[in-house]
């Protein structure tokens, strides 16, 4: 690219028509495009943009396929209609939509901002969520509640955070009883890493406990803070699960004779006893410890747990 650069300088009679306003299908180039040539492009703007020469700028984006780089700097220019004028046919993703909305906004130009926000959200592109959220925060600025409430309705189904489930309801008022359904159906479906914890404090918040423990019942011991966190809410209503689960826990931890983890087995113990007293099951919670001291017998850190009043 260096050597094709040097060779061509800005006298290459191909750059010299694009720079001039001819623009054809093949850019910059009289032969085959070489794989460096968007590189090469980039570097050329950036030159450009320092020289402050706009007008060969836009044509060297336009014969180069740089769209974002194109209609952003139309609206950086003051060009508003032409930049959403060129948008309306040049616009393919929405990625560029972002970028272009940004600089609208920057420009004064809320309104035109928004529209190209809104179409934005409808292409392809690796920002839904992050686009979705500035969406609703500017219509809300604009006081456009319809605008606002499905862009932050969109945010939601593509990275589901507690946060915006409740910037959801407030915006929904009356409406939101159905849209609360749609956004719970969306969170059960979805699978995303780290999703969990959403799950969680919605479920529990909305006291949906049969879903928050099958969000929870196969998580691992790195997550056992979600799990007691289910347990403690589910033990009025779920004390079977409760039990069955904590004691699976436990066990597993008490049978390989892991000394260091004896405290966070008796936290599971505690659970599992509260599950047998919520029941009115007392006697066989006893039972079941009367078992475990017979089995452990010789496990003396964990023998002096076991004895300890805060499990009678």
């Amino acid at each position: 690219m260096s050597v094709e650069a040097l060779q061509q300088r800005w006298d290459y009679p191909p750059l010299q028509r694009v720079l001039q306003g001819e623009i054809t299908k093949h850019g910059t180039w009289d032969e085959q495009v070489p794989d460096y040539a968007e590189d090469l492009a980039l570097i050329r703007l950036q030159i450009l943009e320092r020289q402050e020469r706009y007008q060969e700028y836009l044509y060297l984006a336009q014969a180069e396929g740089q769209t974002e780089r194109y209609l952003t700097m139309l609206a950086n220019l003051g060009r508003i209609e032409e930049a959403m004028l060129a948008a309306k046919t040049q616009m393919q993703s929405m990625d560029t939509a972002f970028a272009l909305a940004q600089t609208l906004q920057q420009q004064g130009a809320n309104t035109q901002a928004l529209e190209i926000a809104q179409t934005g959200l409808s292409l392809q592109g690796n920002c839904e969520y992050e686009l979705a959220i500035w969406t609703s925060n500017l219509a809300e600025g604009l006081d456009d509640n319809t605008v606002a409430l499905a862009a932050r309705v969109q945010a939601f189904i593509a990275q589901p955070k507690f946060g915006d489930y409740r910037l959801a309801q407030h915006l929904a008022g009356n409406d939101w009883g159905e849209i609360k359904k749609d956004l719970l159906a969306s969170l059960r479906q979805h699978t995303g890493w780290g999703i969990q914890e959403t799950k969680v404090d919605i479920f529990l918040e909305e006291e949906l406990i049969d879903d928050a423990i099958a969000t929870v019942s196969d998580l691992s011991y790195y997550q056992e803070t979600l799990v007691r966190r289910v347990m403690e809410k589910a033990i009025s209503t779920r004390p079977d699960w409760v039990i069955e689960n904590a004691t699976s826990r436990a066990e597993s931890i008490m049978d390989r004779g892991k000394a260091e983890a004896y405290d966070s087995a008796v936290g599971w113990l505690k659970l599992v006893r509260a599950g047998y007293k919520e029941s009115e099951r007392q006697s066989q919670w006893s039972e079941y410890r009367r078992k475990l001291m017979k089995i452990h017998a010789r496990k003396y850190k964990l023998m002096a747990m076991l004895k300890a009043k805060d499990l009678d």
